[in-house]
């Protein structure tokens, strides 16, 4: 006689009971995630009262130590794991939730909070080049400027020139296929040179460089009290003004090459509270009498972005004293 098909089931084994005791015990890594909870909040809500130069070194130091320390105290917590017979208590499921809202908040660090964000510059700026320029980046959010997340160049533009949508003429691997590459540089506002820096080697197109290269051949004007303007990535052996000169707006500074942290030859501008690259804060600036989409912009705060591998920032241009004051 065949033997039947099934077999009686095993009894199911009844779950552990929890230990009462580790209910209640509170691992060390749990403490320490109340503290970076506690801490991320205090500097989120420091930074957002735009302290000026304390904004400035807790921005550079404090968002990554908080994302490191959170990176360990979850290997932590996972060691920790091990040792529990019986799964996470409600300290853990606290703890990690603390951990998780750390790191999807992060991104709040960006852009960076100036002091000056309300406080435009009142300085009336030309656009540095002649003839229709395209704005790379520009503007206050980081998907039309990707300068946001520094404190000194909050608020950069990146200028270029384009044809049907592209900044070179044919393959775009030799510097001088660049449609803005040589063009004169001129200053963009009256004001006193303070810092100029010529000779720096430019950078090969698809080149490493390293970022602290960062403005290469560059010249630095103090154009009001306190507001220091600098216009990068020059052609070396072009920069025409020395420190101590007095500039006029539309005075030659130099050519535009791919000196310093640039990844095709364009003009960086940035506007900031300091002489010291890298230890400042942004200010806004706009600029004046340019020409956009056929009309006459009297101030304006061009915005850039890129989107398919193309520019798709405003087209604008320069337009003379002369050629604003007849309206042509």
């Amino acid at each position: 006689m065949p033997e039947p098909s099934w077999r009686p089931r095993r009894p199911l084994r009844p779950f552990p009971r929890i230990d009462p005791a580790e209910r209640r015990v509170l691992d060390g890594w749990v403490r320490v995630a109340g503290g970076v909870v506690v801490l991320h909040a205090l500097l989120m809500l420091t930074l957002w009262a735009r302290p000026g130069q304390i904004a400035l070194w807790l921005w550079y130091g404090a968002p990554i130590v908080l994302a490191v320390v959170t990176a360990g105290l979850l290997v932590a917590s996972l060691r920790s794991a091990r040792r529990w017979k019986h799964g996470m208590n409600g300290w853990h499921v606290l703890g990690y939730v603390g951990l998780v809202t750390v790191i999807f908040t992060l991104p709040v660090y960006d852009p960076y909070p100036s002091s000056y964000d309300d406080r435009p510059s009142r300085v009336e700026f030309r656009l540095p080049l002649d003839g229709p320029v395209t704005v790379a980046w520009g503007g206050p959010t980081a998907d039309v400027n990707y300068h946001v997340f520094l404190p000194d160049q909050r608020w950069a533009y990146d200028l270029v020139v384009t044809r049907d949508g592209r900044t070179f003429r044919t393959d775009g691997i030799a510097l001088d296929d660049y449609l803005v590459y040589g063009l004169p540089v001129y200053a963009p506002a009256p004001g006193t040179v303070f810092s100029t820096l010529d000779g720096e080697p430019e950078v090969a197109i698809g080149a490493r460089r390293w970022g602290l290269a960062g403005l290469g051949n560059h010249v630095g004007i103090e154009v009001a009290p306190g507001e220091f303007l600098f216009v990068g990535h020059l052609q070396p052996g072009t920069v025409a003004v020395e420190v101590g000169d007095r500039v006029a707006a539309g005075q030659l500074l130099g050519r535009v090459g791919n000196s310093g942290n640039s990844s095709e030859p364009h003009v960086h501008l940035h506007l900031q509270d300091s002489p010291r690259q890298w230890f400042g804060e942004g200010i806004p600036f706009h600029f004046h009498g340019y020409r956009h989409e056929g009309r006459l912009v009297e101030r304006g705060m061009p915005r850039g972005g890129r989107g398919r591998g193309e520019y798709r920032g405003e087209l604008i241009e320069h337009v003379g004293a002369g050629m604003a004051a007849g309206g042509g």
